[in-house]
């Protein structure tokens, strides 16, 4: 049985910081509660990734806005259990991680018309049914009113780490700066945005992830939570 009510669509906001393991973490709750997950980082991945396809200016808030606007999202989940993004109904996922993208996603993430016409997508992709959604705004923004809120943080040292860490665990030193000093400009942009900047819902659960395995992060966030989800779960 589903950890999830099957009557009463059940909404789990799980904010973090960049590589803070909120992506993976969500993914694995969506599989333990048996319900839908989104990322939606990989939405405005996805606006960077049409706005550099399409050769618009990244200044151009106003174009960005509508752009935003015009793009239909939804998700699917594939054979292998991966949760995958579709604009307009084209799967984009495998184009959302390359460099150029990380370049740019922070500035476009914090447009404000961006911002807004996403929002709206975001909730009504929630209204369909059971969600984790992942984000930097999700518990203050977009499910405000989600029975269950959780923010994800590590060091930018660790969540560096993270990224550059190869097959047998080692750290790559030399992109180890590099993608430290990315992290680092990203958090400042996303935390000072003038628009839902990336902080903690004052009704979060605030978990520090340095020292856990994300199996351990995703056990102690089913120990978090509360009653209303807590009250299907298989025996």
């Amino acid at each position: 049985m589903s950890l999830v009510s099957k009557k009463t669509p059940k909404r789990i906001a799980l904010d973090g910081t960049p590589a803070s393991g909120k992506s993976t973490v969500g993914a694995m709750l969506a599989d333990r509660w048996n319900c839908d997950f989104l990322d939606t980082g990989m939405m405005y991945r996805a606006v960077t990734y049409l706005a550099l396809q399409n050769s618009f200016r990244l200044d151009d808030n106003h174009a960005l806005g509508n752009l935003a606007s015009d793009t239909q999202f939804s998700i699917r989940q594939d054979g292998n259990g991966s949760w995958r993004l579709l604009t307009n109904g084209v799967d984009v996922t495998d184009e959302l991680h390359k460099s150029e993208i990380n370049r740019y996603v922070s500035p476009v993430s914090a447009v404000p018309e961006v911002r807004r016409s996403l929002v709206n997508q975001q909730r009504e992709i929630a209204a369909e049914g059971p969600i984790v959604m992942a984000g930097q705004d999700i518990g203050t923004v977009v499910l405000k009113d989600a029975p269950m809120k959780i923010y994800l943080d590590a060091s930018a040292e660790t969540r560096a780490a993270r990224r550059t860490r190869d097959a047998h665990g080692n750290v790559d030193g030399q992109r180890f700066d590099e993608v430290l000093r990315s992290l680092s400009r990203r958090g400042e942009i996303d935390s000072n945005r003038a628009d839902s900047p990336l902080r903690p819902a004052d009704d979060a659960f605030i978990i520090q992830t340095d020292a856990l395995t994300l199996e351990e992060v995703v056990e102690r966030i089913i120990e978090l939570a509360p009653d209303d989800v807590k009250e299907h779960a298989p025996k």
